[in-house]
């Protein structure tokens, strides 16, 4: 499959988190980010990628250490993570396959006076200078791209030695992946019953790319790839205790201990969050 294809499988279908309930604020609003950052960011979803009290991804990225630190992020979206780094002082970089994610990036940073680079690129080939970033962030990105080595490989290239790489992608031994890998036979009726992700929404795959690695594989390709003091940590979202519908599942899953939830996704959740640093 082609980064083309890829391209525009994402420009259908961008991650706007609005499938079933359309946000009723104005595209360039600071209303419309809040209201999008709040779906992304409940605790049901993304706790598991913060310190205690921390924000989202500060199990990965010292936002602390980030003030004028030069920093790239790979497949942007809708900016939630280029407006952390560019609020925590950060000299930000960031790229999109997609011309939606830029346009809704640039939106995000001017609703709320921040300012960085973002521009439309390609993550397997960065037109960017070898060495130029102190942290690079790619989540979620590189597992649906065409050639995933290159795509890694020009994440470490763009990094400084003595830079951190942080990027996530999906699981082999997660709870999910059976399950999704069925679900994906069946989107239009996966969709009807209230299961979502990627092509759900849709159910078309013409360009759809999800890969899936177990921790041992990902730890393998950040080695070979140049990285050291490689870290890989197992997160989920609590829809994957019980992949149901929604209304089936949140009387539930709302009831479980917070415990016995942390510990389950830690071990078999969907996705692989990971760092490791260039060496000097």
């Amino acid at each position: 499959m082609s980064q083309q294809q890829v391209r525009e499988w994402w420009n259908r279908n961008p991650m706007s988190y609005d499938v079933d309930a359309p946000i009723p604020y104005p595209e360039d609003s600071r209303e419309y980010f809040r209201e999008l950052d709040s779906r992304i960011f409940h605790p049901r979803y993304m706790r598991l990628t913060a310190r205690p009290g921390g924000k989202p991804f500060s199990l990965f990225v010292d936002f602390d250490s980030l003030a004028t630190k030069d920093v790239l992020e790979v497949g942007c979206g809708s900016g939630i993570a280029v407006q952390l780094f560019a609020e925590a002082g950060a000299n930000v970089t960031a790229v999109d396959l997609t011309s939606w994610a830029v346009a809704t990036t640039r939106a995000r940073l001017n609703a709320f006076g921040l300012e960085a680079n973002v521009f439309e690129a390609d993550g397997e080939a960065l037109p960017l200078e070898s060495g130029t970033f102190d942290l690079v962030f790619s989540w979620g990105v590189i597992h649906h791209s065409s050639n995933m080595e290159q795509a890694l490989s020009e994440l470490v290239r763009v990094c400084r030695p003595g830079g951190r790489v942080v990027i996530m992608v999906y699981h082999r031994r997660s709870l999910f992946f059976l399950v999704y890998r069925t679900v994906m036979r069946f989107l239009p009726l996966a969709r009807r019953l209230g299961l979502h992700f990627e092509g759900a929404r849709a159910g078309e795959t013409e360009g759809l790319i999800a890969r899936h690695l177990t921790r041992a594989e990902l730890e393998r390709k950040l080695t070979q790839a140049g990285l050291s003091q490689v870290h890989v940590v197992p997160y989920g979202q609590d829809a994957e205790l019980l992949p149901l519908p929604r209304r089936v599942r949140l009387p539930i899953t709302e009831r479980l201990p917070q415990r016995f939830k942390d510990r389950a996704l830690r071990a078999f959740g969907h996705q692989l969050g990971a760092s490791g640093v260039k060496p000097e």
